[in-house]
């Protein structure tokens, strides 16, 4: 069977509620991610916010120049802008009539057009995309596509595959995502984050270890069927809950199911 490790990583003026746990940026993080990687053969698909290439140029660059990582779109701004907040707004006002997380399509279409130039003057060939929290409106598989983007990573669950979508390839995460099931930094049990979460997986979180068996466990589920399993795990979030330890296990483990980065995916095989 094969295995797509993938990860998001976020520029710090985001300033997420993760990110105040860091001794250091996402994308040096993402660096120390990748590396590990490379010493089990393992290649990673790291979707990288077109901020983050902005604020962090060099170091983008060091990723996009390592033989095993592939980068994806994951935004720009990640949705954090007045465009974007008055699009929201206007979508929670009207029900859903109007407006979206992602802003106007034409602001949409300017910010993934954004997103991919500034990749690609760091030196990324970008063909794969995932939205920041996976939110995507009806425009957003066609603007993606127009663009030059193959593959579109924003569905989740546990019966989603790997499938043809109009012009783009929809490479699901269809096993648990890390960040929101995983016991780290301001999910703690009994938190807030961790009691009114629910979604696809479920409402449940675990500490790091038994998160990998879960994951490794859907892996197997996945294979009984020949499909391909997806996972999502953050740089930044598997380094904050145990400093990347349970994390090589999991690379060894994907190690053996033919890894592969998104962009190698074909829903037809």
């Amino acid at each position: 069977m094969t295995v797509c490790l993938t990860g998001d990583v976020h520029h710090m003026s985001l300033a997420t509620r993760d990110q105040k746990y860091l001794d250091r940026t996402e994308v040096e993080v993402a660096i120390e991610y990748a590396e590990l990687a490379a010493k089990y053969d393992v290649p990673v698909t790291l979707f990288i916010t077109g901020k983050a290439a902005t604020e962090e140029p060099d170091r983008v660059q060091r990723l996009v120049a390592m033989d095993n990582v592939e980068i994806g779109g994951h935004n720009y701004w990640a949705f954090a802008t007045p465009i974007h907040s008055a699009w929201r707004a206007l979508d929670k006002l009207t029900g859903g009539q109007v407006g979206s997380w992602n802003g106007p399509r034409p602001f949409q279409r300017y910010e993934i057009h954004r997103t991919l130039k500034t990749l690609s003057e760091r030196g990324a060939d970008v063909s794969a995309w995932r939205d920041h929290a996976y939110r995507h409106d009806g425009n957003t598989a066609g603007l993606l596509a127009d663009a030059g983007i193959t593959h579109f990573s924003d569905a989740v669950g546990p019966n989603e595959r790997v499938r043809r979508e109009g012009a783009v390839t929809v490479v699901p995460v269809n096993t648990p995502p890390d960040h929101e099931h995983v016991y780290h930094a301001f999910r703690t049990p009994g938190s807030t984050a961790v009691e009114r979460f629910e979604g696809p997986f479920g409402g449940e979180s675990r500490s790091i270890d038994e998160w990998v068996n879960w994951v490794l466990d859907r892996i197997k589920a996945i294979r009984s069927d020949g499909g391909v399993a997806t996972v999502l795990a953050h740089p930044a979030c598997l380094w904050l809950a145990d400093e990347f330890e349970a994390y090589e296990r999991l690379l060894s483990a994907v190690e053996r199911r033919d890894p592969r980065t998104m962009r190698e995916l074909d829903p037809h095989e």
